[in-house]
């Protein structure tokens, strides 16, 4: 619950940038112990689970890639 406490909580979308906003990850805590089991906002929390791990998997790989390529170019090996 540290996550919707420092996220700021709010379902409200808003193009200021300095208003308070709610993470994915939030979302998926306050809403999951709420939702009934096997609908649709069911599913699409789930969704939205993959999704978020999808995009920081793929970001983690393609930071490793640049790091490794970095490295092997710095280190002047080939």
């Amino acid at each position: 619950m540290i996550v919707l406490m420092a996220s700021g909580n709010a379902s409200i979308v808003s193009w200021h940038i300095f208003d308070s906003t709610r993470t994915i990850t939030a979302t998926i805590a306050a809403e999951l112990g709420e939702v009934v089991f096997g609908s649709a906002h069911y599913r699409i929390l789930f969704l939205v689970g993959v999704l978020l791990f999808a995009v920081t998997f793929l970001t983690n790989m393609t930071a490793d890639i640049v790091m490794n390529r970095l490295k092997i170019r710095m280190e002047g090996k080939r």
